[in-house]
């Protein structure tokens, strides 16, 4: 097993009304980065939440919108990206959402983001590409 060297620790702050993990993509092409991981926190208003389901070979999916007087608390959201050989930027995110009437955990399909998130991205470079070589189309 090898391991890597971090080359970079990007904070970006993801803004009321980003949806993720769009907003997570454009913010790699902006810094050049290649490849890494997303640590964050923040909260959202309204998430699809997936959990695959080998047998049917999709995601099944979870709809989850805040009250108006709550937050979808991040707690946290993990993951990674990366650039594929064609230049498109592959997001994989997992998040932990509590609210004051539960809780759900899950593959992030998208977030609306609500009041803010706080983002980590740790830049690894593009062994990250070459190790995940099937999110490479």
């Amino acid at each position: 097993m090898s391991a890597y060297t971090v080359k970079g620790v990007y904070p970006v702050r993801l803004e009321r009304n980003s949806v993720v993990p769009d907003a997570i993509a454009t913010a790699v092409l902006e810094r050049g980065l290649r490849g890494g991981l997303v640590l964050a926190i923040g909260g959202l208003k309204h998430a699809e939440l997936g959990v695959y389901d080998r047998g049917a070979g999709r995601y099944v999916v979870q709809t989850l919108d805040a009250a108006a007087d709550e937050t979808l608390e991040v707690a946290p959201m993990l993951g990674n990206y990366l650039v594929t050989s064609s230049g498109h930027v592959s997001v994989h995110l997992h998040v932990n959402l509590a609210w004051r009437r539960g809780s759900a955990a899950g593959h992030l399909v998208s977030g609306l983001v609500d009041p803010f998130l706080e983002v980590f991205l740790v830049e690894v470079g593009d062994v990250v590409r070459e190790v995940f070589f099937h999110r490479d189309v």
